[in-house]
């Protein structure tokens, strides 16, 4: 209990004390602080203009409840409104926002950057090598007055909002990383010399300078004392030789001292004024003896003025701010004479000393004042090129840029300009995406099928195909995978699988519907049957057809399959005659005489079933049942069977012509004396009507769907009578929502009663047939808009620009443009909003104006200018240089004329030359021209400047000469060509672009080129030289070439299909067509110039049709008898049944089977009385198969009559025989039946279109033993498998034409100089095959161009001369060297070879300073070499720099010449190996830093892991250093355990021992196997373990349950005494305010709200 009471005293004094803190106001620390919320909207009373916004101010606590106001500081409380300004309507066109400038790239911590990040977006670039900055700017919106005085107002940014989206006032930058300094490995000692010895010095260079703000480089000097020599020993006194000193040396020495810095021209004359000093020395033409000085006075006389046009400046505008002139000026050295100690001593004595001096060194020259190249601050860097891998593993690489301008040119010795471009290139794959994930093809929608025309007239033009095969062409554009769908270059998609551009398609042919022939007229049925009473008068009949071919959705609908006509006195009942039996002869009748025959007469329903007779006699007689009949005796007559029905004469019957038909029979025996007579003749001919019904039938006509109308929406769900259709989805698979003008609908269409299919008639006609339904239900697709892409890039604009530079566009001449364009992501459908524009062109750069040109400016040269005191020798002149824009008066800054002319300027100055004997003033030479070709001459020229060119003296070329010639080399020199000629080469405006391949024009295929060959320009030793010099200029040799377009092969039209080849049965028809044009050049190939196809015309639709028999004409003999012999004939007719009408027509003898063509004359007899008569024979009997001769058919006749005698005198019968037998003979009596096809006809595409899917078809028919193709039914018996069918399907090829990418660049890089022989190369890529009819790929695919014969050029750097001080003997001078440029190493030809040969040139000095030491002054060693090119190797950057570097060998005496400040120096460069520095582990065991190519340096490795030595490892147990990893690694049997980047421990099997326990506890770390590539950071300080608790496995509950009710007392005592005391504060406060305190705002302020900071 004594800790509780502790701890609740303790509570209620702090309680106590954070109470009364509320009610004072300590200014140390203040506990109220005011609150503001956010302000509100702009209220203006007229709606616009001035007005005023308002926010909430109240007082708070500090952790955030409000409190009273008399809380907080009045004298701190914030304003609690404020003035505001919203633009009215006439002020939108004068609000803008005015952005500042970027200032500094400032540091900036990691949560600054997330906050930024999250608001704008930062700059492009490898972050990787830079470290992140923010750079800032003000951003305002201003309303801007339009009036002369241009004020400009700051109102509030949301007026503004509405006119632009607001300038990023921050955005990232790259502070670019230090570069510490890295340093070579010290060089060789150096000797002792002199007595007594002195000290040695060795001297290490800089490899790398360091750069911003990096590690600075140690010494570069080593010294150390030199032992005592032995001959030094042997002389106490000897003279101490300084090292560096020259023997005999003069008592007194001559000192140059430096040049100093060019001064600014304020002593500096023209050397036109001259002549008016020569006029005081006399006559105008006096010599001018040199030496004879003006006068050291201050007479204004002697001290010329500067020209105004080289004069200085005053303040400059914006008008000259780009004009560049330097200023000439002065330079003065010291020239000074030392005596032995260093002591300066008159310079008299230095005159005297060297006799032979023959004047003093000058102490005053005229310079150029220095100005170095000004340059700005380099741009954010931008990407160039988009990077990323592809799925074959290729890079292509990011490339970003960087640019800075310049500002101001360099002028005299100052500092050239830099490098004014940097790039970076990141080819790591860890930083670059997948070109996938990047980017993808975006295909356009597939144009309709299409196939090029064939018709000369047309050309290649591309017509839309109707019906049948084609080929369907889409576009493929490179778009970003995000952002829209952003085109961007093709290129970035080369490496992903390439979509088709061409495929293959198929326009279904409309398939017409095709019904077979009419069945025949249905009896008159009646429309009801009543069960009692009479039928109804009229009835109807049917007839149908079948629908052999379904009509497809665009061909013909299906004609009315079911036709009916009324008919009269319809029956629901009728008589069914039976047939009649054979002829019963009566009571007492043996053979022959009277009888009786019958047959069944049934009353039947119209459905079939047999009713009572009383049923069908209501209506109709019932037919006889019973008639008489006779069976001839022998002398009665005896007629023929009754013929054939006769065809009938009409397909139907009307009231104007009736149908018949008619049959009839003969006499075959006429009757004896006591017989029957024959009856009439007309009643051996019977006539009855056929096809009675009527001529027409009425049948429905169902006409077009009409369009799909929409329901209403409350409609919708009532449609029960519709079946529900599924919603029809667009090509994106977007579903129609069904809105208020699409979705569920209904269609109509009109259903007519046809008579005969051509008149209109009520619908009662149609009766009963069924109506088709004339609505259904619908489904409108609801329109879908079109979705297109974001713009493209602007394309850039041309780089070539008119030649006279003109601002104005010429009448006749189109101004540069540039475009963008945009691609559909989704197509209209259904009557969407169409696409808007997708291509934009505008003006470039500038509407209505050309392309830009820049060019340099020149002013005027100036006067020769001289110091004051120099009478002659060598000046300057001056001239203003200025960049400008299109031949106007702006001038524009000087990096865009750098841009155009190669980072070159013209010379702003120029050394001239004042002669010390006449006045004449001329310029410095120029350079010698080239020598073009051998045996010529080359030429340099000057020209006098000023008033020279007035003298006499000056002109004359004897003392002045103004041109000066050069012999050039006059050698033999030979072509020679060498190699084979290149294929012919399509490039530049002879490409014909009127080639088009699948209706795209297709470049680079034919047209004028060039082919070359290698021609090499060889001395009179063999050695390549300039193509010059033989008069070529390339190294090529050229002649023009031509490649023959190519030429389609263009046919005629088909012919008509010719005769079948066979009469009836399969055949062939062909068809042919010729060739118009041949296929020329890689044209498309010609087809096939003829086609056949199989017809077939059954051969059972040829029938042989016979007539009735004549009567048998007697022989003349037998007339009299009126019995006997004789003939008979009848008409034999081939019919052929008409399909469309039924009738049969006659047709030729030859279409009929000849075999079983009926006789159509007979050997007839006509019986006599009482004589036999017998009936006409039946057909064969089959021969049984096979057929064999052994084998016979039979045929048979019955008795119509039994002679009166059955025998006769021998006992034969009376009567002939009734069988007669005939031997099967093959193909007279008998056949053979066997299944044969014919070929497979030409492949015949639907439709009659020219390709395309089509049939092949062949015949399958059953053949007989003749050759005469018969019904299969005989084929069928034979038990033969039928072959199988008889189509198959095939397809014709569409034309699908080759097409190639475009020539890609040559690959310069296989190029060399001198006789290699190389060849550079460009390829091409086949980007869709070609199809069998399609135009071939152009060959070849890869073309190879001989490189051109140059040598090889290269610089030679001579040795430095030793440094010529001007007769001195110490002090400031000059060395130089040459610099020649050298063909093939040996030959010196002109400097400009070399300079178009090489890339970047760097080191081209002729000249350079030097410094020989007098006594007592610093001593420095030469300058290093340079060394390699240092630059991010990682990063690929093509620029770097290289550094030079000296040392200081021995520091001066007092007043000796002090060291150079500057110790390196550094130039940039852009080739050379990109060389890295890492750790390494020597063979000595000790760890260096090396350079990539085996240099031990100092510096460079700084930052990288350090590699294990056996050291680094000793303090771990059970480890060991892997010196080919360079890390410490447990033991085999010890598993490691990592802290940080270090092995702590290695235990074994995992457990660690008591020794090693300390080491597994650490502050805030863990021990850990994972290895240390993978740990967090943790802190090393090792602390004790110590338990407090019981262990895991022992649990004391009396422990915990003493420490939950301790801390649950604790809780409860302090809540009440915290909600006692507020709970009175809190009404304390509200007595005396009187008044509600306002809400507490939300914490969360708006970005840019002015609320006053809190201070804590």
């Amino acid at each position: 209990m004594t800790l509780t009471t502790v701890l609740v005293a303790a509570l209620l004094v702090a309680t106590c004390v954070n109470n009364d803190a509320r009610t004072t106001d300590d200014g140390s620390k203040q506990k109220f602080l005011w609150k503001t919320g956010a302000w509100g909207s702009c209220y203006a009373i007229g709606g616009c203009g001035e007005g005023r916004r308002e926010r909430l101010v109240w007082c708070s606590e500090a952790d955030g409840r409000t409190v009273l106001e008399v809380m907080c500081d009045p004298q701190s409380e914030p304003p609690t409104s404020k003035t505001c300004f919203t633009a009215c309507r006439h002020h939108r066109d004068k609000l803008q926002w005015q952005v500042g400038a970027w200032g500094p790239c400032l540091p900036v911590s990691p949560a600054d950057v997330n906050q930024v990040a999250a608001i704008h977006q930062p700059v492009v670039g490898d972050a990787r090598h830079d470290n992140l900055g923010v750079t800032q700017r003000n951003v305002s919106c201003v309303l801007v007055s339009h009036e002369a005085t241009k004020v400009h107002r700051s109102v509030d940014e949301e007026n503004c909002f509405t006119v632009a989206r607001k300038p990023d006032p921050v955005r990232f930058c790259h502070i670019p990383r230090p570069q510490d300094c890295v340093v070579g490995p010290y060089g060789e000692w150096s000797p002792c010399k002199g007595c007594p010895a002195g000290n040695q010095t060795r001297v290490r260079a800089v490899l790398v300078a360091p750069l911003n703000g990096g590690r600075p480089c140690p010494q570069l000097t080593d010294t150390r004392v030199c032992n005592p020599r032995s001959e030094c020993l042997l002389h106490s006194k000897s003279s101490s030789v300084e090292d560096g000193s020259r023997s005999g040396s003069p008592e007194y020495k001559l000192k140059l001292g430096e040049w100093r810095r060019c001064e600014a021209p304020t002593s500096v004359v023209s050397a036109d004024l001259i002549e008016a000093r020569l006029q005081q020395h006399g006559d105008h033409d006096a010599l001018y003896i040199p030496g004879s000085s003006i006068t050291n006075n201050n007479n204004n006389n002697d001290v010329y003025p500067v020209s105004p046009v080289l004069g200085g400046t005053s303040t400059e505008s914006i008008e000259n701010y780009f004009t560049f002139q330097p200023q000439v000026g002065y330079q003065t050295r010291e020239v000074s004479c030392r005596d032995s100690r260093g002591a300066i001593i008159d310079i008299s004595l230095c005159l005297n000393e060297e006799a032979r001096r023959s004047e003093m060194p000058s102490d005053v020259r005229p310079c150029v004042v220095a100005q170095d190249c000004v340059v700005s601050q380099w741009s954010a860097w931008v990407r160039t090129q988009d990077g990323c891998v592809a799925s074959s593993g290729k890079i292509r690489p990011e490339i970003h840029e960087r640019k800075r301008e310049v500002v101001r040119l360099q002028e005299g010795d100052g500092q050239p300009c830099p490098h004014l471009l940097e790039t970076r290139h990141t080819t790591d794959r860890d930083q670059l995406q997948l070109c996938a994930n990047k980017y993808r093809w975006l295909a356009s929608k597939w144009s309709p099928c299409v196939l090029t025309s064939d018709e000369p007239a047309l050309g290649s033009k591309l017509v839309e195909v109707g019906c049948g095969g084609g080929v369907q062409l889409r576009e493929v554009t490179c778009v970003q995978a995000s952002q829209g769908s952003q085109p961007v270059s093709d290129e970035l998609c080369e490496s992903l699988e390439p979509l088709p551009t061409v495929q293959r398609c198929e326009v279904a042919c409309p398939r017409d519907c095709e019904v077979g022939q009419w069945e025949p007229w249905g009896p008159c049925m009646p429309l009801e049957c009543p069960l009692f009473g009479d039928p109804p008068a009229k009835g109807y009949r049917e007839r149908r057809r079948n629908i052999e071919v379904m009509a497809s959705s665009q061909g013909l609908a299906c004609p009315s399959t079911r036709e009916v006509q009324s008919c009269p006195q319809p029956a629901c009942h009728s008589w069914v005659e039976g047939h009649w039996s054979s002829c019963e002869l009566g009571p007492g009748m043996k053979k022959c005489g009277e009888g009786r025959r019958t047959r069944e007469v049934t009353c039947r329903s119209i459905y079939g079933g047999i009713v009572e007779d009383s049923v069908c006699a209501r209506r109709q007689v019932k037919p006889i049942t019973e008639e008489l009949c006779l069976l001839p005796c022998p002398y009665d007559c005896v007629l023929s069977l009754w013929s054939d029905w006769s065809p009938c004469s009409h397909s139907c019957s009307s009231p104007r012509q009736m149908a018949l038909r008619h049959r009839n029979r003969t006499v075959i025996a006429p009757p004896g004396e006591g017989g029957h007579g024959c009856p009439d003749p007309d009643e051996m001919l019977q006539m009855e009507p056929c096809n009675v019904h009527s001529c027409h039938g009425y049948s429905w006509l169902a006409l077009p769907w009409q369009s799909c109308h929409p329901l209403p929406p409350s409609e919708r769900f009532n449609t029960s009578s519709l079946t529900t259709l599924e919603p029809e989805l667009d090509d994106y698979g977007n579903s129609s929502n069904g809105n208020g003008n699409c979705g569920a609908g209904v269609q109509e269409r009109e259903v007519w009663c046809m008579e005969a299919h051509d008149k209109r008639v009520p619908d009662s006609n149609c009766h009963p047939l069924q109506r088709p339904v004339s609505n259904r239900e619908c489904w409108q697709v609801c329109p879908v808009d079109c979705h297109v892409s974001p713009w493209s890039e602007w394309s850039a604009c041309p780089q070539q620009c008119v030649p006279d530079a003109s601002s104005e566009v010429r009448e006749g001449e189109v101004a540069p443009t540039q475009s963008r364009h945009r691609v559909v992501l989704r197509w209209p459908s259904g009557g969407g909003a169409s696409c808007p524009v997708l291509e934009e062109l505008r003006p470039c750069p500038l509407s209505g104006a050309r392309c830009r040109h820049y060019l340099w400016g020149e002013g005027p040269w100036s006067d020769c200018q001289l110091p004051a005191t120099v009478e002659c020798g060598m000046g300057y002149r001056t001239r203003a240089v200025w960049c400008y824009k299109n031949h106007q008066s702006v001038k524009v800054e000087p990096s865009l004329c750098l841009e155009r002319s190669n980072g070159t300027a013209p010379s702003q100055s120029e050394p001239c030359f004042v002669d010390c004997q006449w006045p004449c003033v001329l310029s410095q030479w120029t350079e010698w021209t080239s020598c073009t070709q051998a045996c010529t001459t080359r030429t340099r020229t000057r020209q006098l400047i000023g008033l020279s060119g007035t003298r006499a003296a000056c002109k004359d070329a004897g003392l002045f000469p103004l041109v000066e010639t050069q012999p050039c080399p006059c050698a033999r020199y030979t072509l020679q060509p060498t190699g084979p000629w290149s294929d012919c080469i399509l490039e530049g405006d002879g490409v014909s672009t009127s080639v088009s391949a699948n209706g795209r024009v297709a470049l680079g295929v034919c047209g004028t080129g060039s082919r070359f060959r290698r021609i090499e320009c060889l001395d009179a030793d063999g050695n390549l030289v300039e193509p010059s010099l033989c008069g070529g200029d390339s190294g090529l040799e050229e002649e023009p070439c031509l490649i023959s377009c190519p030429s389609d092969c263009h046919l005629s039209e088909w012919t008509a299909w010719g005769d079948c080849s066979a009469i009836c049965g399969p055949g062939l028809q062909n068809r042919s067509r010729h060739v118009v044009q041949p296929s020329l050049n890689g044209g498309r190939p010609c087809g096939l110039l003829m086609e056949h196809k199989i017809c077939s015309q059954s051969c059972e639709s040829f029938h042989w049709v016979a007539g009735g028999w004549s009567e048998c004409q007697l022989i003349l003999a037998d007339r009299n008898r009126g019995c006997g012999t004789g003939d008979q004939y009848r008409q034999v007719r081939c019919m052929h049944i008409d399909e469309g009408t039924g009738i049969p027509v006659e047709v030729a003898d030859v279409y009929c089977d000849p075999v079983m063509q009926p006789p159509d004359l007979n050997a007839c007899h006509v019986a006599c009385p009482g004589t036999c008569v017998l009936g006409p024979w039946s057909d064969w009997s089959d021969c049984p198969q096979p057929c064999e001769s052994s084998q016979e058919r039979q045929r048979t006749r019955s008795i119509l009559r039994s002679p009166a005698n059955k025998h006769d005198a021998k006992n034969q019968p009376n009567c002939p025989p009734l069988i007669e037998a005939q031997a099967c003979h093959l193909n007279a009596t008998c056949f053979s039946y066997s299944w044969r096809h014919t070929d497979l006809g030409s492949c015949l595409p639907l439709g009659g279109s020219p390709c395309g899917e089509g049939v092949q078809s062949r015949a399958v028919f059953c053949e007989r033993s003749d050759g005469r193709p018969v019904e299969d039914r005989y084929c069928e018996a034979t038990g033969e498998v039928r072959p199988s069918a008889s189509e198959k399907w095939c397809y014709v090829d569409c034309p699908v034409d080759c097409e190639v990418t475009q020539w890609s660049a040559w690959n310069h890089s296989t190029c060399r100089c001198g006789l290699t022989g190389d060849v550079m190369v460009r390829e091409r890529h086949v980007v869709t095959q070609p199809s069998e009819r399609g135009r071939p790929c152009p060959q070849p695919l890869i073309q190879h161009k001989p490189c051109p014969a140059v040598p090889c050029y290269s610089w030679h750097r001579g040795s430095w001369s030793s440094c010529n001080l001007q007769g001195a003997w110490c002090g400031h001078g000059i060395m130089s060297r040459n610099v020649t440029c050298l063909r093939e190493g040996t030959t010196p030809v002109e400097q400009h070879l070399c300079q178009a040969a090489a890339t970047y040139t760097v080191d081209l000095k002729n000249q350079e300073r030097c410094y020989a030491p007098c006594r007592g002054d610093c001593r420095v060693s030469e300058w290093s070499h340079w060394s390699h090119c240092h630059r991010n190797c990682q990063a690929a950057d093509v620029g770097g720099y290289q550094t030079r570097s000296r040392a200081v060998l021995k520091p001066p005496t007092p007043g000796g010449e002090p060291c150079p400040t500057a110790l390196w120096e550094t130039r940039p460069c852009f080739t050379g190996p990109c060389l890295t520095f890492g750790w390494v582990v020597l063979d000595d065991g000790r760890t260096s830093c090396q350079r990539s190519d085996g240099v031990i340096v100092v510096g460079g490795c700084e930052g990288k892991p350090k590699p294990c030595t056996g050291d680094d490892c000793a303090g771990v147990e059970h480890a060991y250093c892997d010196t080919q990893l360079g890390v410490c690694l447990c033991k085999p049997g010890y598993e490691p355990q990592y802290d940080q980047h270090q092995l702590l421990l290695c235990s074994e099997n995992g457990q660690t021992t008591s020794d090693d326990s300390n080491a597994q506890h650490k502050t805030g770390t863990t021990a850990s196997v994972v290895p240390p590539l993978h740990q967090a950071t943790a802190s090393e300080d090792k602390i004790q373990s110590r338990f407090y608790y019981p262990q895991d496995n022992d649990i004391s509950v009396w422990m915990f349950a003493m420490i939950g009710i301790g801390c649950v007392f604790v809780v409860f005592v302090a809540v009440s005494i915290y909600l006692m005391c507020n709970g009175s504060w809190n009404i304390v406060g509200h007595h005396h305010s009187g008044q509600s305190l306002p809400p507490p705002q939300p914490e969360k302020q708006q970005v840019g709200a002015d609320v006053p900071e809190a201070k804590p």
